[in-house]
């Protein structure tokens, strides 16, 4: 293994979508985004912008912030880092280390200047709004992979969800599933020694 691929959301960072809907004063019907799931996908796939986004979350969620309380809501959700970004550090002394996220333009931008500790990535970014596709599609694997001119078989991808962990080996990318800091840890250990 050369390189080493991390997915950003509950991998490197904490999230609580809580919060968002206690901002917005709502009772979700299930404990994810479900509600907002295609407007959600768009947004982070990069097809539509962020005045669009603004605009089918107030349809369906029906609150009355501007665009800007908005967006300060919508990054309400991050709570912190987890242990795994120093080990992610630690690695990068032997391996090239990247980030492939799902994630929104708001979202990110957000995210990296709030945390500069995620900084030692540089430019090793793989982001779905810029890929134009999101995990698990077999296109957004194929794009991160040729943006820098990656072999799959040399790659390594921890992600806390199995489904983008199936994902990535339709690609040929062996996948470690995040589960804790510990076993993940332990995990990617096997892989690399």
């Amino acid at each position: 293994m050369k390189n080493i691929i991390f997915d950003l959301g509950k991998v490197l960072v904490e999230y609580n979508f809580d919060v968002f809907y206690r901002e917005l004063d709502y009772k979700p019907k299930m404990e994810t985004l479900m509600e907002s799931t295609i407007p959600v996908l768009e947004f982070e796939a990069g097809r539509i912008t962020r005045q669009e986004f603004y605009r089918k979350l107030k349809k369906i969620y029906k609150f009355e912030h501007s665009l800007a309380d908005f967006e300060k809501v919508w990054c309400s959700v991050f709570t912190g880092l987890t242990d795994l970004v120093d080990y992610a550090r630690e690695l990068k002394e032997n391996y090239n280390v990247y980030i492939l996220s799902n994630t929104d333009e708001i979202h990110f931008n957000i995210v990296w200047q709030d945390y500069p500790e995620l900084h030692f990535f540089e430019d090793n970014l793989m982001l779905s709004y810029e890929l134009d596709s999101v995990k698990p599609q077999k296109e957004i694997y194929e794009r991160a992979l040729k943006m820098f001119g990656l072999n799959p078989e040399d790659c390594l991808f921890i992600d806390d969800k199995l489904e983008n962990i199936h994902g990535a080996a339709v690609n040929g990318i062996t996948g470690v599933l995040f589960t804790n800091v510990e076993d993940t840890k332990r995990n990617i250990k096997k892989y690399l020694n």
